[in-house]
């Protein structure tokens, strides 16, 4: 008799749960579709984030290929200042310039 006892409370705690279950199964497809839309979604901004992580990185060589040359760029400048030579402009156009030079 206890044990019966037993097993009644055990099932009577646990039909909740049951329930809830079978209530559930129905919205099945539903959930399934907003869970694959959720991982195609995550999937666009892991491949998003890798494309970030690769363009850091090749930002950061730049930057580094950069600041090499910096000290040599000074030195050049300080030898041409010393020695009064002058540049040329460079022949360069600004293309703020020629945008709104075409626009007119």
């Amino acid at each position: 008799m206890v044990h019966l006892l037993e097993l009644a409370v055990t099932f009577i705690e646990r039909l909740e749960t049951h329930l809830e279950t079978i209530r559930s199964i129905p919205h099945l497809a539903a959930n399934l579709k907003k869970m694959n839309q959720a991982l195609a979604k995550m999937d666009i901004l892991v491949t998003e984030t890798e494309e970030l992580a690769e363009n850091i990185l090749k930002w950061r060589k730049q930057q580094n290929e950069v600041s090499s040359c910096i000290p040599k760029i000074l030195a050049e400048e300080s030898y041409l200042y010393k020695h009064d030579i002058t540049m040329p402009p460079l022949p360069f156009t600004s293309k703020v310039h020629v945008q709104t030079t075409n626009a007119k």
